[in-house]
């Protein structure tokens, strides 16, 4: 893809990256390789989402309002690193010319043996407790990174055809339902195993249980993203002669300038709430709500097994109503799936309807959202010249884990205002106030719903199928008439898409 004007000013190219691929066509193996990857952090992932701060409120004994800042200051952290590798995946190259796929070897280890140290925290006091979670949880994240944003930008260079990108997301929509599934439904027999919760689920002040559990979910995690690093290959690359150097905030200026960037990122964000504060609520839900100790155990597989069910539904929707199809399918499955709660917060049966719905809307999200951020990096580089894989996700994971972290914390501070009581030796299941409940009820429910309203209103209003249909109309047309020139961007590249646009942008 060479940027600049080649009829006016032919010699500007060399200023500006061109993007050169071979055969677009992945391997099957290279496929199973992502759906592993992918299967593998999102089972990292999901039991830190699930038993994180269950693990510091209910067996370290830090209090809520403590561990939902504890969880704020860390997850700022993960979002001020997140833009340093971004930048560092944009403007590096390892010795055989790849920049993305070489750090699954060298940081896989590391993220891994921090996260053990992270649930093997010795007994101490809270405030001791809470030293030794931020100091290990900020290392673990630093090396966790160099996975997390060179993961999301790894289909960008592994082809960049339209079509194999979708069957990529696809399989990754696979690992991705897989991974929690093992994260849910194994956690609880694992702990059991090891000692971390009695017979019917409560979870126990004994550190055993999620010691040998952790290390069972971690050794997984590595085995996986060794697998991805094996069988994979990087074959979009920027030509040796045209590779130039970008600044952090220039790359940031260029991205939020960008509609289909700013667009996927937003309803990315509103996702990311409904889900987030779903799956950190899930276990006081279901122990103290629904009154099933253990019950995430059981809704948890059913919304993974409902997303991995509706991955053939989400390439039919996608040859019928593209990439914006898929996404508005997502917000009205997401909108709908808490009704049920809102007649009965307190049936279980209404919460496996709830954890179906989200499923359906998790299968559609997990590839409309890698679809639409790939389209997006192919669209600025057509139009600015920089081919952005690294800043596209680190800017993306700044806005995402910001927000998460206000979430957490806020979560945190609402627990401790309401009178939250943790399990004690005494009293395993305490029971909660109202007040504590209607706080479990709010975040499982409620806001749920309404970041479900937002997600719908972007999906209605995503530019990214009208604007990589203008792209790629124009790298024909220059094809044609340009002896194999593979597009245009710059100015000349923003004419036709302002004129594609009805509102000009």
């Amino acid at each position: 893809m060479i940027t600049a004007d080649q009829q006016n000013a032919p010699t500007a190219a060399a200023d500006k990256q061109v993007t050169v691929a071979a055969s677009d066509k992945l391997r099957l193996r290279e496929k199973i390789g992502y759906a592993c990857q992918d299967g593998s952090l999102e089972l990292y992932l999901q039991f830190m989402s699930l038993y994180l701060l269950v693990f510091y409120t209910n067996v370290v004994g830090i209090p809520p309002a403590l561990a939902g800042t504890l969880m704020l200051i860390c997850t700022i952290w993960n979002a001020i690193n997140d833009p340093l590798v971004g930048l560092l995946v944009d403007n590096h190259r390892f010795k055989n010319g790849e920049k993305i796929r070489p750090l699954l070897k060298w940081a896989t280890i590391p993220t891994a043996l921090f996260v053990i140290i992270l649930f093997w925290m010795p007994e101490l006091e809270a405030t001791q407790a809470f030293v030794y979670a931020l100091v290990v949880y900020c290392v673990m994240d630093s090396f966790a990174t160099f996975l997390g944003v060179p993961y999301v930008s790894l289909p960008s260079v592994l082809t960049s055809n339209p079509n194999e990108r979708v069957s990529l997301s696809t399989f990754a929509a696979i690992g991705a339902g897989l991974g929690p599934l093992v994260a849910s439904a194994f956690s609880v027999l694992l702990m059991r195993a090891f000692g971390g919760v009695d017979a019917v689920g409560n979870v126990l002040d004994q550190r055993a249980g999620f010691r040998g559990t952790v290390i069972v979910v971690m050794v997984v995690f590595a085995v996986c993203q060794f697998v991805m690093y094996a069988v994979a290959r990087e074959r979009v690359r920027p030509q040796e002669a045209h590779r130039e150097r970008i600044g952090l905030f220039r790359a940031f200026k260029i991205l939020l300038t960008e509609r289909n960037f700013m667009a996927i990122t937003g309803y990315n964000l509103f996702y990311s709430f409904a889900l987030t504060a779903s799956l950190t609520t899930v276990v006081y839900y279901s122990n103290y709500i629904l009154l099933r100790p253990g019950g995430e155990g059981i809704l948890a597989p059913i919304l993974i097994g409902v997303a991995l069910l509706v991955l053939p539904c989400v390439r039919l929707v996608n040859r019928l109503a593209a990439r914006r199809g898929v996404l508005i399918t997502a917000s009205i499955a997401m909108l709908v799936s808490k009704i049920p709660l809102f007649f009965a917060p307190d049936s279980f049966l209404a919460a496996g309807v709830t954890a179906a719905l989200i499923g359906v809307a998790m299968g559609f999200t997990v590839v409309g959202i890698n679809t639409n951020l790939n389209e997006s990096i192919e669209i600025a580089e057509w139009r600015k010249g920089y081919r952005l894989e690294g800043s596209v996700n680190a800017l993306r994971g700044l806005i995402l884990k910001g927000a998460q972290a206000l979430l957490a914390f806020v979560l945190g501070m609402a627990m401790q205002a309401a009178g939250y009581l943790a399990p004690s030796a005494e009293v395993l299941q305490p029971v909660q106030n109202e007040a504590t409940q209607l706080v479990f009820l709010s975040f499982f429910a409620y806001f749920p719903t309404v970041m479900a309203v937002g997600m719908l209103i972007l999906a209605l209003l995503s530019p990214t199928d009208r604007d990589a249909a203008t792209m790629r109309a124009a790298k024909a047309t220059a094809a044609e008439s340009g002896a194999g020139i593979a597009g245009i961007s710059g100015a000349a590249a923003a004419e036709p898409l302002a004129a594609a646009s009805p509102d000009g942008v």
